[in-house]
């Protein structure tokens, strides 16, 4: 299956496979029955089934939210637009910045027409990313990464923003995923995702940020579906693959690719197993539970436990200030330890 259906405005998939649908209509949920995408997944097991209800278009009203601009978000997607290739406006206004009236104006004026405003300082630094991305990209040992500079094989199909819908075994769910770009060849699938920062994109700090993030959750999430949509990735005819791509947004722009870890797909897949199979429960019983009303423990982290120890040593303002006579409260009340026990 390689080929890719395109939605007309408005209609509904009724059937699994890959799809090229506008990212408002994704969003929205094209599928005939509500379907179980990774952000509705994410809710319904790291908050409650409730907020998986609420968030969900297809099973609560959702309100019409005036989103902030944000030059960082604007900038990552014209970078995105750009490396991938895709036909997105991108509206350069000749301002400073975005403080005046005019500007404003003229920044809701190329929104509204579905374009991306930026401003022609942002405008170079979205053009300095992407020579840099392709830079690097092109030296990747990877065909389907060194393909975003056009240095990889063309004889295969890969496809943008494509959107993968498939029941799935559980419960004969309906799912669904957007990837940024999906790579098909003779041999391997490779499903690329590409994101920006304003943070860092050295190795350590990018591992440290698809756990902090739940990007190993992404990541199982869609290899799940293509699993269900290409049957020869489990009969082992087909190898499944998934990079992340980072990039700062500051000069010198780097960039780093990065593959999750087995383990960590491993937790990914748990995470996912069990997203399944609470979305069928709560959809056969049509009841979404919020968090449990009894009164929980709070668990210290070991970290606070290692920070404090840490200042108790190295602060200088806590050395030689004598003795507490408050002793330590204990889970009962406090009675002084004899020195020895009675005869």
């Amino acid at each position: 299956m390689t080929d890719i259906i395109t939605l007309a405005l408005g209609e509904l998939i009724t059937a699994p496979g890959l799809y090229a649908v506008p990212e408002t209509a994704y969003h929205a949920d094209p599928v005939f029955e509500p379907s179980l995408s990774r952000s509705i997944a994410e809710k319904l097991i790291l908050q409650s089934p409730m907020h998986a209800f609420a968030a969900h278009p297809r099973l609560t009203k959702q309100e019409e939210k005036d989103e902030a601009n944000s030059r960082a978000r604007d900038i990552g997607s014209a970078a995105h637009a750009m490396l991938l290739g895709q036909p997105t406006v991108i509206s350069v206004l000749m301002f400073d910045d975005f403080k005046k009236k005019a500007a404003q104006e003229a920044r809701s004026e190329a929104q509204e027409k579905g374009a991306i405003a930026l401003l022609k300082k942002d405008m170079d630094t979205v053009q300095a990313m992407v020579e840099k991305a392709r830079a690097v990209l092109a030296e990747n040992e990877d065909d389907a990464v060194r393909a975003l500079a056009g240095s990889g094989d063309e004889a295969w199909p890969r496809f943008n923003e494509v959107t993968a819908v498939w029941q799935d075994r559980c419960g004969d769910i309906w799912s669904r995923a957007r990837m940024d770009r999906l790579s098909i060849s003779a041999k391997t699938i490779t499903i690329i995702d590409y994101k920006t920062t304003e943070l860092s994109a050295a190795p350590d700090y990018v591992a440290r940020t698809i756990f902090n993030n739940n990007y190993h959750f992404q990541e199982a999430f869609y290899r799940r579906g293509l699993r269900q949509l290409f049957p020869e990735i489990d009969r082992h005819e087909l190898r499944l693959e998934f990079r992340f791509i980072v990039q700062e947004q500051e000069p010198p722009f780097e960039i780093t690719v990065a593959k999750v870890d087995a383990a960590g797909r491993l937790i990914g897949e748990k995470m996912t197993s069990a997203a399944f199979l609470l979305w069928r429960k709560c959809l056969s019983e049509n009841n979404w539970p919020g968090y449990p009303g009894e009164t929980k423990t709070a668990e210290m982290p070991a970290y606070i436990d290692t920070r404090w120890c840490a200042k108790e040593i190295e602060d200088p303002y806590l050395q030689g200030l004598g003795f507490d006579p408050m002793p330590f409260f204990e889970t009962n009340p406090y009675k002084p330890k004899p020195i020895m026990e009675p005869n």
